[in-house]
């Protein structure tokens, strides 16, 4: 007999929808394999193997960081390496990184905008905020206060009522150790000699009452100030940063470029790594574009606490 005369006897014997059910159990069956495979492979990325492998990446360039001999290097090649270490976030500290707030600004790109980790508040802890540097932009406080934040909002250049949304306070004052002039905050030569109120961040905190409570984050924008006076020195000096988990800065470095300041920023960098935080994110100010030696002198840089995995 013919294999086609064996196949038409077996259609005719009912044989054909026995084959197909088969074959159709056999698919389900390896469908089920790959399934419980992917589900395995995703309940190996939380137990932590795939960060282990990000971590293992991420410490030739931490241990770069700590170990560099900063005395020893020129001006230049400060400046070189701390563009270089900036620009590569580590990638096994944050497993939710999301950007925040930001608006389109001269059609050119998104402003105030902050890239910060969501792994904290995505297992409910206690979210507190502070913020320096409002101008008109609330987007980045408003989505937190919906999210369920506490915040504290500081700005001396506005006028703002003291409560905003469900848990937004906002005092119209500036970080620095004095007070100063709406001139020297806007960084601008319009002669504005109106007093503004200033405090230290380790100040504010305590009139607040959390100089021992867990910040989630700090979050700054205060066009340059951040480099002097009461700025990340001075945070670093005071113990302010002691119990914060995120700074999401916007770095002002056009005027680094003047004289010779990359050395003192590559130590305050490794002072910050020795406090464990990690470089999680780096976006360039795209409105701002490349300004000094054609480098993008603005940037908003996050960094986090590795406790996760201390």
């Amino acid at each position: 007999t013919s294999t086609r005369d064996k196949f038409f006897q077996m259609v005719s014997s009912y044989q054909f929808p026995k084959l197909a059910l088969c074959v159709f159990l056999v698919v389900c069956f390896l469908m089920v394999l790959l399934y419980n495979n992917s589900i395995k492979t995703i309940s190996t990325d939380v137990n932590g193997e795939y960060m282990q492998l990000y971590r293992a990446e991420d410490q030739v360039i931490v241990d770069e960081i700590r170990n560099k001999n900063v005395d020893k290097l020129s001006e230049k090649d400060a400046m070189e390496f701390f563009y270089r270490v900036i620009a590569m976030p580590q990638q096994g500290i944050c497993r939710s990184l999301k950007r925040v707030g930001g608006k389109w600004t001269n059609s050119i790109g998104v402003d105030g905008d902050k890239f910060v980790c969501m792994d904290n508040l995505i297992e409910g802890k206690p979210c507190l905020i502070y913020s320096f540097g409002i101008a008109n932009d609330w987007t980045f406080e408003d989505f937190m206060d919906f999210r369920g934040c506490e915040i504290h909002a500081h700005d001396p250049t506005v006028d703002d009522p003291p409560k905003r949304g469900n848990n937004i306070n906002f005092r119209k004052v500036g970080l620095g150790v004095a007070k100063d002039t709406l001139e020297n905050v806007y960084m601008k030569n319009d002669q504005d000699t109106t007093e503004i109120e200033m405090d230290t961040l380790e100040n504010v905190l305590k009139r607040n009452g959390h100089s021992t409570t867990e910040i989630e984050i700090l979050k700054v924008d205060i066009e340059e100030h951040e480099l002097f006076g009461a700025g990340i020195k001075h945070w670093l000096a005071t113990g302010a940063l002691q119990n914060v988990n995120q700074i999401a800065i916007e770095l002002h470095l056009k005027n680094q470029h003047d004289e010779p300041n990359f050395i003192w920023l590559l130590d305050v960098l490794q002072q910050l790594y020795k406090l464990n935080f990690r470089v999680i994110s780096h976006e360039v100010n795209m409105v701002a574009g490349p300004i000094k030696h054609k480098l993008y002198n603005y940037m908003e840089v996050v960094f986090m606490k590795d406790n996760v995995w201390s």
